[in-house]
């Protein structure tokens, strides 16, 4: 018997960005992909720069949070999270069954700024509404376009005699969408844990740009990131990166001058799988998917180039034996993103697009030889 983590996604720094509220209460679906007798939790407030107090935390079985069990830190209701820093809740004896959702209800009576967020779109796994009101019970939404979003709570851990390796799932909105995550967890159940460190924005080479509110919210580049262990122990990485090294530039001012070369972005890719090899992580990227936002009239050279590039950097990408060819599935004949796997942004995957991008990605894991 030992403690397994049954999910994990790690909080992203909106401090540039802060959610202040009076009152909070925050409703918050997650469904395990291990089973076990017993239940704790990772609070997370790295990026704030005050403590944070949640008055009640509870865990239940339904969403009306009908026989609800109190979850205690040190004995007690009244939960504190240090800035910087993270918080492990006491032991819950509390049944989890594998693939039945889980819900959370958090609770705060003070005046805080929370800076520490989580979200997702696909709701298949996980779910989650913030109310400014500490006694309400609120109804989870259900539109899979709109983002659901969640403060602090980063880790759910199941005390078990499973033993299931994770593997990671990291890159940009692709990845933290859900979509491609709600295709590997259901391909996977019972085999592994999949855990996401994607964030919406993000890029291989640069970090966040500096010049708007939103824009600080896309976190250090790729190749930063992946030098700071987030999970202890060898394990398989997915990535999927490069779309907005591509596509920010067209977006954002202070991003013009970071375009990057097809050069760049292949030294970058190669950089990346030392880092995680050196790690014995083994890594399997995708090319770059197909891309055609609508843009300004003066902008359609600029994205005509940008598409351009993409095809360059996949033409290489594609040599290697640990990249998945995503072109075949995805690009349509006008150069965009087929209409059936398109979220309706023509960037960004449905639901069916992660299910057929979760295929391509685990047909090829069995041809490699350091996949375990």
């Amino acid at each position: 018997m030992g403690w397994q983590i049954a999910y994990s996604r790690l909080p992203h720094d909106f401090s540039g960005l802060p959610f202040k509220m009076k009152k909070l209460t925050q409703l918050i679906k997650i469904t395990p992909q291990v089973s076990g007798g017993g239940l704790r939790l990772q609070l997370h407030n790295h990026f704030g720069d005050e403590p944070l107090v949640f008055d009640r935390l509870e865990v239940s079985d339904n969403e009306k949070m009908q026989g609800a069990k109190m979850i205690t830190r040190g004995g007690q209701t009244r939960i504190v999270i240090a800035s910087h820093g993270t918080a492990q809740t006491d032991t819950l004896p509390f049944q989890v069954t594998a693939g039945q959702p889980l819900y959370f209800r958090m609770c705060a009576t003070c005046n805080q700024s929370y800076v520490d967020f989580s979200c997702v779109y696909d709701e298949t796994f996980y779910n989650a509404i913030i109310t400014r009101s500490a006694t309400a019970i609120p109804q989870l939404p259900h539109n899979w376009q709109a983002r659901k979003g969640w403060f602090c709570l980063s880790h759910l851990e199941v005390w078990t005699d499973q033993k299931l390796p994770l593997i990671e799932l990291t890159g940009d909105s692709l990845a933290e969408t859900g979509m491609l995550e709600t295709g590997l967890i259901k391909h996977l159940q019972g085999q592994a844990v999949v855990v996401n460190t994607g964030i919406s924005g993000n890029r291989l080479l640069h970090d966040a740009p500096k010049d708007g509110p939103l824009y600080q919210t896309f976190g250090q580049a790729l190749e930063k990131r992946a030098k700071e262990i987030a999970y202890q122990g060898s394990h398989p990485v997915i990535a999927m990166i490069g779309s907005n090294d591509l596509v920010l530039p067209l977006i954002d001012a202070e991003s013009t001058h970071e375009l990057i070369t097809p050069a760049e972005y292949l030294a970058g890719v190669k950089h990346l799988k030392e880092i995680f090899d050196a790690q014995h992580c083994p890594l399997i990227m995708t090319t770059i998917p197909p891309f055609s936002p609508r843009v300004d009239e003066e902008q359609a050279g600029v994205l005509l180039d940008a598409q351009q590039r993409r095809l360059l950097i996949n033409q290489e990408l594609r040599k290697l034996a640990w990249v998945v060819d995503l072109d075949p599935l995805l690009l349509d004949d006008k150069g965009g993103l087929k209409k059936n796997y398109d979220f309706g942004d023509h960037l960004h995957l449905n639901e069916a697009g992660g299910m057929a991008v979760a295929r391509a990605i685990l047909l090829k894991t069995r041809q490699l030889d350091d996949w375990p």
